[in-house]
């Protein structure tokens, strides 16, 4: 899926400093070093596939960075910076703001919960549809990687003496009850 992300970003973002998008390997080196330093720290340089600098004097302090597995960002100081993995986005949409610009909202799986995300594009609203739709289509690669990775295990078969196994020996070192390991052996049996 790695290469599929970056192909993504390379068809669906265009290199648009006007619209605050920049493409690696075309990132301005200080913009980039300022959203690592200031909001996404947790992601290394090399890892980087696009840069969205949401600030209008283009010191790239608040925007997003994208690379092979998700999207870390900050809409400004005061807002807390996010980090989103591709595979727990189950919804993209852009909107229009009531007081204009444009908004990315991201509707992200949290275990239980669905917990809805929103990148700002009050400065730059035309980055908006480009971003909307990379995100969109990163969410259906990592669910079509989901499903074919579903399929191709369908076809394998439960080692049903190792779980045996393994179920006693949890039992031996008292993790498992013995009922609750007969009623797993029941589910493998069926």
């Amino acid at each position: 899926m790695i290469r599929g992300i970056s192909k993504l970003a390379q068809e669906l973002l265009p290199h648009s400093p006007s619209h605050g998008i920049y493409l690696a390997p075309d990132i301005p080196p200080k913009k980039l070093r300022n959203a690592i330093r200031d909001f996404a720290r947790s992601v290394e340089e090399p890892d980087v596939l696009a840069l969205y600098d949401a600030t209008l004097s283009g010191n790239a302090k608040d925007g997003a960075v994208f690379t092979s597995t998700g999207v870390v960002f900050q809409n400004n100081d005061l807002s807390p910076v996010q980090e989103v993995r591709y595979d727990d986005i189950v919804g993209v949409k852009a909107k229009r703001k009531f007081l204009g610009g444009k908004k990315v909202r991201l509707d992200v799986n949290r275990g239980r919960a669905t917990v809805p995300f929103v990148i700002d594009f009050s400065g730059r609203p035309d980055a908006a549809e480009y971003v909307a739709r990379f995100l969109y289509e990163a969410m259906m690669q990592s669910i079509e990687s989901e499903a074919s990775e579903a399929e191709r295990m369908k076809g394998s078969s439960t080692d049903v003496r190792a779980v045996r196994n393994a179920l006693q020996e949890l039992v031996d070192r008292g993790q498992l009850s013995p009922s609750d390991r007969e009623a797993m052996l029941r589910t493998i049996d069926e």
